[in-house]
C-alpha cells in the first residue's frame, strides 16, 4: 500500500509495477490511510482502509466489488482497521486495533 497517496500499487512478483488504484476520499475505491492489503484465494484485493473504517475488496483490475463495515464498537463494526488476512477458508480476518479485537467475515462481510 501507498498509505501517504492513499492508494494501492500493483507488482508482478518480480516487483514489475503494473498499476495503481484508489485516491483519497470516501467513496468506494478511495481510500483514507490505507494500512494493509491480502488477497483472496480467488485473486480478490482486500485492502484495510483504516480511517474510512471498513474494508474494501477489489477483482484483480482493480474494479470495486464491496466494503463492509463503519465507525463503532458493535460487531462488524471497526474503530481502527489497522490490517486485513484471510484464513484457510477464505474467510477475511481484520484486526480492529482501537476495539482490541480480531474480527472474522465471509467474503460479503457477514460476520462468522
Amino acid at each position: 500500500t501507498d498509505r501517504e497517496h492513499h492508494r494501492v500499487i500493483v507488482a508482478r512478483t518480480d516487483g514489475t509495477f503494473v498499476r495503481t488504484f484508489g485516491g483519497r476520499g470516501a467513496a468506494h475505491g478511495q481510500f483514507n490511510e490505507l494500512r494493509g492489503v491480502c488477497v483472496s484465494s480467488a485473486g480478490h484485493i482486500i485492502v484495510a482502509d483504516t480511517l474510512n473504517y471498513r474494508v474494501q475488496m477489489f477483482s484483480r483490475d482493480g474494479t470495486f466489488v464491496c466494503a463492509f463495515g463503519s465507525r463503532g464498537a458493535a460487531p462488524g463494526l471497526f474503530e481502527y482497521v489497522a490490517d486485513v488476512c484471510v484464513d484457510g477458508a477464505d474467510n477475511i480476518v481484520v484486526s480492529d486495533a482501537f476495539n482490541h479485537r480480531i474480527q472474522a467475515s465471509s467474503s460479503d462481510g457477514t460476520a462468522v
